[in-house]
Order: structure tokens, then C-alpha cells, then sequence
């Protein structure tokens, strides 16, 4: 009986799993979306990875000014690294509620450097969207 409690807790997961990444695209895709776009400076794109939910109205042209710029900012960044070669994945965590999810990622370099970075994401109706800070 306990086994079988075991196979249908785990049958569950790998279910809710598989229809989270169904819906969306994968989170890690997003970020590595976002990462190209940022690297290339396709401001537009990157932004369209962004949640604005917990937006404002009033603070939209803020909040996508704000945006702009940390791609600016960003971009510089990669381009004094040699540009970005790689955003891997290094683990997913999933929410219980299967609406959020935790991933962390490591950007490597062409100059052979690295950064780990740490992103919340969300989903919004059925699509991942990284959570600003």
C-alpha cells in the first residue's frame, strides 16, 4: 500500500511538472531568451520576458524606462566580458502551487569568466515571466 502511495505522489509531480512546462515554454527558456536579447540589445524582447503584473498603470512607462535601461546596463556588461557564450541552467525549483518557480542560472563569458545569477519567475497565463526585484 505504501508503494503504491509513493507511485501516485511521484506520478503527480512528474504530471504537474510536465503540464508546467507545457504551458509557456520552460523557465529556463525564458532566461535564456532574455540573456540573448540583452546581449544583442533587442530592448523589445527583453522586455517581453518581463511579469509587469504588480505594476501600476501609472507606473508603466517608469517601470519599462527602468527596463531599458538595466538592458543597456547589462549589455555593457557582457559586451566587457567578451560577449555571452553560454546561460546554463544550473537547478529549477518549483513552487508547490506550480505558479512560481526559482532558478538559478550561470552566464558564462567569452573571455572565459562566469556569473551566477538567481530569477524568480511567474506564471501568467500560461507563460513564465521573470519577476523584477
Amino acid at each position: 500500500m505504501h508503494s503504491v502511495r509513493a507511485f501516485n505522489l511521484f506520478f503527480m509531480m512528474v504530471m504537474g511538472l510536465a503540464l508546467a512546462a507545457c504551458s509557456g515554454g520552460k523557465p529556463e527558456s525564458v532566461l535564456e531568451t532574455f540573456y540573448r536579447a540583452v546581449a544583442a540589445g533587442d530592448v523589445e524582447t527583453a522586455a517581453k520576458q518581463i511579469s509587469y503584473q504588480r505594476v501600476p498603470p501609472a507606473q508603466m512607462t517608469q517601470a519599462k524606462g527602468k527596463v531599458q535601461m538595466l538592458v543597456g546596463e547589462m549589455q555593457s556588461r557582457i559586451q566587457a566580458n567578451g560577449g555571452l557564450d553560454k546561460v546554463e541552467t544550473i537547478d529549477v525549483t518549483m513552487a508547490e502551487d506550480g505558479k512560481t518557480v526559482t532558478v538559478n542560472t550561470r552566464l558564462k563569458f567569452q573571455n572565459g569568466k562566469d556569473h551566477t545569477q538567481q530569477h524568480r519567475l511567474a506564471n501568467e497565463g500560461g507563460d513564465w515571466k521573470i519577476v523584477l526585484r
